[in-house]
C-alpha cells in the first residue's frame, strides 16, 4: 500500500482529487454563509477537542493535531510540518468567512484587553519570558503557542452568545463521554482515565458532563429524558474514574446551580458576596480532600490514601517559586525531566514514597513556576474582575446560560486545587479565555453574524 501511494502516477492522482474537494468546499464556503458558519464550528470543535481536560485527550488523529507538539521536543518534523499544515488548510477553507468575521478582530481585543488589562499583562509576561527560561527556544515557541490559542478563545467569545457556547459545551462534553465510554482506558488499579489520559481530568470531565446535562434536563423539558439518560453515563463515568476529589466536584456544582437561583434574586452586591461564600466553603471542602481525613476519604469516598503526597511537595514548590519569584522559569521552563541533572524539578521528590511528579497538582502553583507570583497575582485579579460581570450577568439574564460563566469559573477553581491545566494549552485556560472575552465584550447577549 505504502509503494502504491509512494507511485509519482498515484499520488498525482490523488493530490489532484485533494485540490479538487478543497476548491469545492472553499467555493461553497464563499457562496453560503450557513455552511460556512456550520464548518467553522465543526474546525472549531475538532480544535478544542484535541486540548480538552488538562493536557488533551490521546486518542489518535486527534493526539497529533494538539498544538502541543508544536514545541515538544519529541515531536517529529513530519508531525510538526503535518499539523501546520492541516491548521492551514482549514484557515484556507474558511478563509472567505474570515474575512468578515475577523474584519473588526483587532479592536475587539483592544476593547477586551482594556476592560480586562490583567490577562492583557499576564499573556505579555508570558511571551516575554523566553528571555529569562532556561530553554529559551522552548519557551518561546511554547508561548507562541499559548498565544495563538488564546486569541482562537477570544474569537469564540467574541463571536458567540452564551446560549451558542452552552449548546458548544451540551454538544462537545456528549461526543468526548461517549468517546470515553468507548474507550474507557482501564488502568492498573481498575479506574478509567477515558480519552484524557488520567483518571482525575476524567472524572472532573465527567462530574461537568453531568451536571450540565442534568442543568439542560431541568430547564429544556423536551430535551428531558435525553439529558437524564446522559447525565447518568456521565455519573456511571465518574465512578468508574475513582476519584474522590470528582464526587466532591460533582457535590459542588450541583449545589452551585441550586444556588444561583437563590442568589439570582440578589442584588449583584449581595449576589457577588453569596458567590464569595460559595467558593470560600466549596474550597474548605476541598481542603478537607486534601488533608485526607480517614472517616470521609476513605469511608465516604472509597479512596485510597493518595493525596497526601502534594501536601508533601508542595512547600518544595513554593520554595522553587521563591527563587524566581517575579517572574517564574518561563512557559513550561520548569518541569523539564528529559534535561535529567538540569531540570530545575530535579529535586522535587516525595520523601516517604519517592514518587517524582509531572507537575504541581495544582494549577495555581503551575502558573506561579511559570510566570511568577506576579503572574499569579495577574490572573487573581482577572478571575476575580470576571467574577464579577459574571454575577452581574447572572442577575440580568435568565437561567441557565445566565449562569455558565459562574459554573465554568468555578469548575476552574475547584479542578485546580488537586491538578493542573489552569495555564497553558488547555481546555481549561480556553475555556477560561471564552468566558473573559464574552464577559468583556461590547454586548455578552448579542451573537455577531
Amino acid at each position: 500500500m505504502k509503494q502504491i501511494l509512494l507511485n509519482p502516477f498515484f499520488l498525482l492522482i490523488i493530490i489532484s482529487i485533494a485540490v479538487i474537494y478543497i476548491a469545492t468546499i472553499y467555493t461553497i464556503v464563499s457562496r453560503n454563509k450557513k455552511i460556512a458558519i456550520f464548518l467553522g464550528k465543526i474546525f472549531l470543535g475538532v480544535f478544542i477537542f484535541t486540548i480538552s481536560g488538562a493536557s488533551g485527550v490521546t486518542v489518535m488523529p486527534f493526539k497529533k493535531l494538539n498544538p502541543v507538539n508544536l514545541y515538544n521536543i519529541k515531536t517529529t518534523p513530519p508531525t510538526i510540518i503535518g499539523q501546520i499544515g492541516i491548521y492551514c488548510l482549514f484557515l484556507f477553507i474558511l478563509s472567505p468567512w474570515l474575512r468578515y468575521t475577523l474584519s473588526n478582530f483587532l479592536d475587539s481585543c483592544i476593547r477586551i484587553f482594556i476592560k480586562e488589562p490583567f490577562i492583557f499583562l499576564l499573556m505579555i509576561i508570558s511571551t516575554l519570558s523566553g528571555f529569562w527560561s532556561e530553554t529559551p527556544e522552548i519557551t518561546f515557541k511554547a508561548s507562541i503557542v499559548l498565544l495563538i490559542t488564546t486569541f482562537v478563545a477570544i474569537y469564540m467569545g467574541k463571536q458567540y452568545t452564551w446560549l451558542d457556547i452552552y449548546k458548544f459545551i451540551l454538544s462537545l462534553n456528549l461526543i468526548i463521554l461517549l468517546y470515553c465510554l468507548a474507550k474507557p482506558s482501564t488502568r492498573a488499579d481498575g479506574a478509567w482515565a477515558g480519552i484524557l489520559g488520567h483518571k482525575n481530568p476524567f472524572s472532573f470531565f465527567m462530574a461537568q458532563t453531568a451536571v450540565i446535562w442534568l442543568v439542560n434536563a431541568f430547564y429544556y423539558p423536551k430535551q428531558r429524558y435525553l439529558s437524564v439518560v446522559i447525565s447518568l453515563l456521565a455519573l456511571y463515568g465518574l465512578n468508574r474514574g475513582e476519584s474522590g476529589a470528582s464526587k466532591v466536584l460533582l457535590i459542588v456544582l450541583i449545589g452551585l446551580w441550586a444556588y444561583l437561583s437563590f442568589i439570582k434574586k440578589l442584588s449583584a452586591q449581595w449576589a457577588f458576596v453569596a458567590v464569595i461564600l460559595f467558593m470560600v466553603v466549596s474550597i474548605i471542602l476541598g481542603i478537607i480532600i486534601i488533608e485526607n481525613l480517614e472517616t470521609i476519604v476513605v469511608d465516604g469516598l472509597g479512596k485510597s490514601m493518595t493525596l497526601t503526597g502534594r501536601t508533601e511537595f508542595w512547600p518544595l514548590i513554593i520554595d522553587k517559586i521563591n527563587e524566581k519569584p517575579l517572574f517564574g522559569y518561563g512557559v513550561v521552563g520548569f518541569w523539564q525531566p528529559w534535561r535529567a541533572a538540569d531540570n530545575p524539578a530535579r529535586n522535587i521528590i516525595v520523601a516517604s514514597s519517592g514518587f517524582v511528579p509531572p507537575h504541581s497538582h495544582n494549577g495555581f502553583l503551575d502558573l506561579a513556576l511559570e510566570v511568577g507570583w506576579v503572574g499569579l497575582g495577574l490572573f487573581t485579579l482577572s478571575f476575580f474582575n470576571n467574577l464579577a460581570k459574571a454575577v452581574q450577568y447572572l442577575t440580568q439574564t435568565k437561567l441557565p446560560e445566565g449562569g455558565l460563566a459562574i459554573f465554568l469559573l468555578v469548575y476552574t477553581l475547584m479542578t485546580n486545587l488537586t491538578e493542573g491545566g489552569l495555564f497553558g494549552v488547555t481546555g481549561i485556560w480556553f475555556w477560561y479565555i471564552v468566558v473573559t472575552a464574552r464577559l468583556n465584550s461590547d454586548n455578552p447577549g448579542k451573537i455577531r453574524t
